[in-house]
């Protein structure tokens, strides 16, 4: 297999696990770690720079935190060994930094095989289909992969004469359906922010696909979701021009006023946010408490990651777990405390420099990038949108730790180091050149 046979063979497992982002647990780890080793063996055979200009593995030095992912993984292992108990999955915790690889494989893969405006009239066909199904299930209460289970399209907790169901898409659950399906959003969003008047198709395809996208993450009832939503679109449109920041906060009112005015079971779930007596809400608080005890008693190291979850029942950490009804146990609903009570405030430290670094280099890159070049800026205001999103999302959710959003993420941070790769090189106008965008999608 010669070189450009090779790159065609990850262009292909990388597309392949794109689509799986969407769809499958089991595809996003085979096609994943398949894009990895193919990146990785592309990256060692044309070491000698067998292609003039073409990005090497070296190139991404100063675009991934190296020192701050190496620091972050010997504190999860010193925290195993110090604080660990002898009950502890070790093999698990010593596997669940993996995403450190993953980011580095599609990092470099992300720019050998970018992402293409070709590829993107596929990604609006198929995000659209996705988000109708999802609303589907919200006011049928189907999943078409588990029939008769109501473990996955929950129902609604609010009383009202129709009954109504929380969209879970493809995955089963409606929290790793809105992270997921909320940071893809931007994409379309930031498309249609920037592509100029007279690209109409492209513009009214990506608002098309962006409008379903957010009807299906409204239909998930995270409340979590919907914040982020809010923060992440509105930052994205300030970046873009105030006034357009204006006009999306203009029209998340009104959309607000309609919802909450015409729809009893937005409005109730909304409102819950200030009952302290919702489950949902006191669960929450309860994980907190517990696991910031946790943080106190193993403030250097933590208590060891994701052994706070196996722990919980411990009572002094204040959780009796005998109690009746027995009491919700778990992480900690939370990216901030999760990482405080598993890695201490050395690991919290790392994780907060690693997705602040990741943010720093998207705004520099936005910066950079020149106004004509459409697509990489599109690419790139959506990467930030999409960062925002889990963040905001993180503070209520613990969704760095699941392992679906996980994956998708290390595609948004990916693509960020590899358009900031190949604006260093003075590639970016080479790869990403504009095309008519007057005729997309036939150019």
């Amino acid at each position: 297999m010669n070189l450009d046979q090779h790159r065609k063979l990850l262009w292909v497992v990388l597309s392949l696990y794109l689509l799986s982002n969407w769809t499958s647990m089991a595809g996003m780890e085979i096609f994943g770690w398949s894009t990895f080793a193919i990146a990785m063996c592309y990256a060692w055979r044309n070491r000698t720079s067998q292609y003039a200009g073409e990005p090497q593995l070296k190139d991404f030095g100063p675009f991934i935190p190296w020192k701050t992912l190496i620091a972050l993984y010997v504190i999860v292992l010193l925290g195993l060994a110090v604080n660990g108990t002898e009950t502890a999955d070790r093999l698990y915790i010593i596997g669940s930094q993996r995403w450190m690889f993953l980011l580095t494989g599609f990092s470099f893969a992300l720019a050998l095989a970018p992402p293409s405006l070709k590829g993107y009239r596929i990604f609006l066909i198929f995000a659209s289909v996705i988000a109708i199904y999802a609303v589907f299930q919200s006011f049928t209460g189907i999943d078409l992969l588990r029939p008769g289970s109501e473990r996955a399209v929950q129902r609604l907790d609010v009383r009202h004469e129709i009954q109504l169901w929380r969209s879970a898409g493809l995955f089963g659950s409606p929290m790793g359906y809105v992270y997921i399906a909320g940071m893809y959003s931007c994409l379309p969003l930031a498309v249609t922010m920037l592509a100029p008047g007279e690209a109409r198709k492209l513009r009214w395809f990506s608002i098309f696909t962006f409008l379903l996208i957010a009807a299906s993450l409204v239909t998930t009832y995270v409340r979590g979701g919907w914040f982020a939503m809010l923060i992440s679109y509105a930052l994205m449109a300030w970046m873009t021009s105030r006034k357009l920041f204006w006009s999306v906060i203009g029209a998340f009112i009104a959309g607000f006023v309609l919802l909450f005015t015409f729809m009893i079971q937005f409005r109730e779930r909304l409102m819950s946010l200030f009952d302290s007596h919702y489950a949902s809400n006191s669960d929450r608080m309860n994980l907190w408490k517990m696991n910031w005890r946790m943080v106190k008693d193993y403030p250097i190291l933590g208590i060891g990651w994701g052994e706070n979850e196996a722990r919980a029942c411990d009572p002094k950490f204040g959780l009796d777990c005998n109690a009746s009804p027995k009491p919700f146990t778990g992480h900690a609903h939370n990216n901030f405390i999760q990482s405080l009570a598993g890695t201490g405030f050395l690991g919290f430290a790392a994780y907060m420099i690693f997705i602040s670094f990741f943010l720093w280099l998207n705004w520099r890159l936005w910066k950079k990038i020149p106004a004509d070049l459409i697509w990489a800026r599109s690419l790139a205001l959506a990467c930030f949108g999409a960062q925002i999103f889990l963040h905001i999302g993180g503070l209520t959710e613990c969704n760095f730790k699941a392992g679906a959003t996980n994956h998708n993420f290390m595609i948004v941070l990916g693509l960020v180091a590899s358009l900031s790769v190949l604006e260093k090189k003075g590639l970016l106008r080479k790869v990403y050149a504009s095309v008519d965008l007057k005729t997309w999608p036939k150019k």
